[in-house]
């Protein structure tokens, strides 16, 4: 796993500005012989270490483990997950409520990733702010998925902490001079070159304790199960848990159908709920309201029926014996790609992860779908070519068009 710190440089886009991992027995080079960055992404916002430092480096004495942080990549395969995983944080990737924390996959790079962007103050900067990402990144989603009760709320200390040291700084030098003002009488738009994180933070030494932090995340998530206490509980008497856990049921006795599945439901496919017990058939109807745009059961059809009844295309989900089968009746094959899809199938059939967990981060798919299908909507009369081309700049795929576009009725 790897943590780092990303932010939104107004002349070269999304950057990360250092990362932090362990430091294997395997590994057999020094900081020196790892490569630069690139000179064009050279400024100091981007770039606060400059092309000399080596880096810091950390031991930690009870397990004999190092970690280390700097700007520079152990190859370019690292060097693009790194990249792509600060893109997407910092554009698609985003919670509804703009700061706060999201996980999202890239299969494409195999990388699994807990997001958590934030703005700080600052004086020189558009909007008197500027957006920034702290992100965990690890080639296993059940990694991050466990971790998440870990990983989250250390996150947001750090970022609370680099947040109140921004905002003393702003204050201090609005006093002084009122660049607020300033912009206002003189109609300037923007004021100052990007500055770096010690700047906006007023501390020198801001990267050496971000390093800390960040090796503190680091040994948390090498950390057993048994040294790392889960600060979840399960509240199985919560209505919204109780839908979520029977979701999570449903797609794990479908199994390798869960894609046509998920799929089927997402695009507005008739669904035949086949059961004897009422609390059976509207827990499953509850359930599989969050992968529908409109949170109503008219999607769904209620009445108790046999396969051979059914004439259209249908999903029949039957609980006999308190378990659940998946028939699909002359339904659409998977046979597209979809990123939403794989985002569901990754946190839906994680092992060990929380109901409460799993609530989140569909919430944020519904936000981030219904977000895409207002796009859709407003890119109805375009090219269909260019509107692909559009949401793949997004880390979105061919299957899931059909999707947005039945998500984008309902806007």
């Amino acid at each position: 796993m790897e943590v780092a710190i990303c932010h939104f440089c107004e002349h070269h886009g999304p950057s990360v500005i250092f990362h932090t991992r362990l430091v294997t027995e395997t590994d057999s080079y020094t900081s020196s012989q790892l490569s630069t960055p690139p000179a064009p992404i050279c400024c100091t916002a981007c770039n606060p270490f400059g092309n000399d430092h080596p880096g810091y480096t950390s031991n930690e004495a009870t397990s004999n483990k190092s970690t280390i942080s700097s700007n520079r990549y152990t190859s370019d395969i690292v060097k693009n997950q790194l990249q792509q995983a600060c893109f997407r944080s910092l554009s698609s990737e985003v919670s509804p409520s703009k700061e706060g924390p999201i996980f999202f996959s890239d299969s494409g790079i195999d990388i699994h990733v807990i997001s958590h962007t934030f703005f700080l103050k600052d004086s020189s900067a558009r909007g008197f702010q500027r957006w920034f990402s702290v992100i965990a990144l690890a080639n296993e989603s059940a990694i991050l998925l466990k971790l998440w009760n870990t990983l989250v709320p250390e996150m947001k200390e750090i970022i609370k902490d680099l947040q109140q040291m921004a905002a003393e700084v702003y204050k201090r030098e609005e006093e002084q001079c009122s660049h607020r003002m300033l912009r206002s009488n003189f109609h300037i738009a923007n004021v100052g070159a990007a500055r770096s994180l010690q700047d906006i933070s007023g501390n020198p030494a801001i990267l050496l304790k971000l390093h800390i932090q960040f090796s503190r995340l680091i040994l948390l998530a090498n950390c057993t199960p048994n040294q790392v206490k889960s600060k979840v509980v399960e509240a199985t008497t919560n209505k919204i848990e109780d839908s979520v856990a029977a979701l999570i049921k449903i797609c794990e006795e479908i199994g390798p159908h869960f894609k046509a599945f998920a799929r089927h439901i997402l695009k507005g496919g008739s669904t035949s709920i086949s059961s004897d017990d009422l609390c059976v058939k509207e827990s499953c109807i509850s359930a599989l309201q969050y992968l529908v745009p409109v949170q109503a059961s008219k999607n769904f059809i209620i009445a108790q029926h046999t396969l051979q009844t059914t004439s259209q295309p249908c999903l029949l989900i039957s609980n006999k014996g308190h378990s659940i089968t998946c028939i699909l009746n002359n339904c659409e094959g998977y046979n597209k790609a979809s990123c939403i899809v794989n985002r569901l199938e990754n946190i839906l059939l994680a092992e060990d992860v929380s109901p409460s967990f799993i609530h989140k981060q569909i919430t944020n798919i519904r936000e981030q779908l219904l977000f895409a299908a207002k796009k859709m909507q407003e890119l109805k009369n375009a090219d269909q070519n260019k509107v692909l081309q559009f949401f793949q700049s997004f880390g979105y795929d061919t299957g899931d068009l059909d999707i947005f576009h039945h998500w984008s009725l309902y806007c």
